[in-house]
């Protein structure tokens, strides 16, 4: 390797570092306003996000940060395996934010600031109408963002590639249809092998839901030493550095299962964040892969590991500490079936894991009418309501239970519901192979020992990175190309069908 060549390497990793801890700042900024900002501070956080947004942009578009990755692009063949990723993808991002305008960047930044704060009050006085000149500034401007950025199929897709690179809507409807498709067919059979569990017999003090979330996630893996659990409106998980993966749930204090399945979910996530090659962190090599990917770590955790019998086993034996009462009158039986209780309901963060797809099949064909066929935001309740009978048969009787009840189109943007189906289709490819790998798993994950799950998943999804596509990941696991029919097995397994 030249001087000239390792020189390039080292300007090009110390830009990548540079980037990555403006974005970690801007995430603490963003981790601060969903968990403690007071309410006259909103238009203070706003200014100080949008300044950190173009100062982020500003580094990812600058001629000396270009000139490296062209530089460095056109010797690819000659990096290592590492750097190749690294330049590949840094010339992907690049190449879509040269396109991104610095004044569409800050006007951008702050409507989603002015709209979290909106969606805020209108979820909690149970009225859109307190934030829907807000969501058309956000609509607007993700049109806006489509055309800068350029598409060949639909506008929808620009928007799907920042979350699910390399996608179009062409690609995932059809197999999210069909999965719709399937569940809804399968749904009556499902009722009927499920039964009610009898109901919760205590008030969960929130301190004692509290330590069972940090003892089931320090049992799952979750490292305490390089992250926290809060609580947020909308639950999430957030990278501020290479050692520092937060979490957040929320709590009911009649339902402790509630705020349990809430973190694990949200541990899955950190979990991945945690297994990522920390040599390469803050640059594509030491990266998620995509959103999907990233709800597929999720869902093994919460589904799949987490509605389980043995997990319920497992979870009656720590009962006993944190709430004795519940733990006299509870059995596996009663809890394997409070965790999974399958009906058609209102709350997609709520729903099983029956239902829970077909939520995101009607947020993806609400974003692709609003995106590609220009459903005015006036109409959103009413169609929303429409489909939620449509797919689910369920009356929304109100704004808060519809379409005020997810924060993405106020506070995120469009084109990222799709991925939470996705991640639904990897966990289970990822879970028949851990299934084949781990011996006696479910004797182990009676007993607390989530050790070879985690392994296996550190090895083969967390430490490859950005190495592959999300696609390129599901075949090399399963041979086989993405499909929703692992999926559909998997439940008909489950509930004998």
């Amino acid at each position: 390797m030249t001087l000239d060549k390792e020189q390039l390497l080292k300007d090009y990793h110390l830009r990548l570092q540079e980037i990555f801890q403006l974005d970690c700042i801007g995430a603490l900024l963003d981790w601060d306003q969903q968990v403690n900002l007071p309410a006259k501070g909103a238009q203070s956080r706003a200014e100080q996000l949008e300044l950190m947004s173009l100062l982020a942009h500003n580094r990812q578009t600058c001629k000396e940060f270009q000139g490296l990755v062209n530089a460095l692009g056109d010797q690819l063949d000659t990096l290592s395996s590492d750097d190749q990723v690294n330049v590949r993808e840094s010339k992907y991002q690049l190449e879509k934010s040269l396109k991104l305008p610095e004044t569409f960047i800050a006007q951008k930044s702050r409507a989603r600031s002015a709209a979290y704060v909106a969606w805020i009050k209108a979820r909690k006085a149970n009225d859109f109408a307190l934030v829907k000149d807000e969501l058309q500034t956000n609509i607007s401007l993700s049109r806006q963002e489509a055309n800068y950025l350029g598409y060949e199929e639909t506008p929808y897709d620009a928007l799907l590639d920042n979350y699910e690179p390399g996608s179009k809507l062409s690609i995932i409807k059809g197999p999210l249809f069909a999965l719709a498709d399937e569940l809804k067919e399968i749904l009556p059979g499902v009722l009927k092998a499920t039964k009610s569990a009898p109901p919760f017999g205590n008030h969960f003090e929130i301190p004692q839901q509290k330590a069972l979330n940090e003892r089931v996630a320090r049992d799952l893996g979750y490292d305490f030493e390089g992250g926290r659990m809060d609580i947020a409106p909308h639950p999430f998980m957030t990278t501020l550095g290479a050692h520092d993966k937060r979490i957040t749930t929320r709590y009911d204090q009649s339902d402790y299962l509630s705020s349990l399945l809430t973190a694990i979910h949200e541990v899955g996530h950190a979990l991945y964040e945690q297994g990522l090659p920390s040599e390469h962190a803050g640059t594509p090599r030491g990266n998620t892969i995509s959103l999907s990917i990233h709800e597929s770590q999720s869902r093994i955790w919460e589904n799949i590991v987490g509605r389980s019998k043995p997990f319920a086993k497992y979870l009656l034996g720590l009962l006993g500490e944190y709430f004795p009462e519940e733990a006299a009158r509870a059995s596996v039986d009663h809890i394997w079936h409070r965790l999974n209780s399958v009906r058609p309901s209102l709350i997609r963060v709520e729903a099983d894991e029956v239902t829970y797809s077909l939520h995101v099949v009607i947020r993806m064909i609400l974003e692709e009418e609003v995106i590609n066929q220009g459903l005015d935001v006036e109409e959103l309740p009413t169609r929303w309501n429409e489909l939620y009978q449509q797919y689910l048969e369920v009356e929304v009787p109100d704004d808060a239970n519809g379409v005020l009840q997810d924060v993405h189109w106020y506070g995120v943007g469009m084109g990222y519901f799709p991925t939470y189906a996705l991640g639904n289709l990897y966990s289970t490819i990822m879970m028949e192979k851990i299934t084949e790998n781990v011996t006696e798993i479910d004797q182990k994950v009676s007993n607390g020992n989530f050790v070879e799950i985690l392994a296996w998943l550190r090895k083969n999804v967390h430490q490859i990175g950005m190495t592959l596509r999300g696609p390129e990941l599901a075949e090399k696991i399963s041979g086989d190309k993405l499909s929703h029919a692992p999926f559909i097995k998997y439940i008909k397994g489950k509930f004998e069908l």
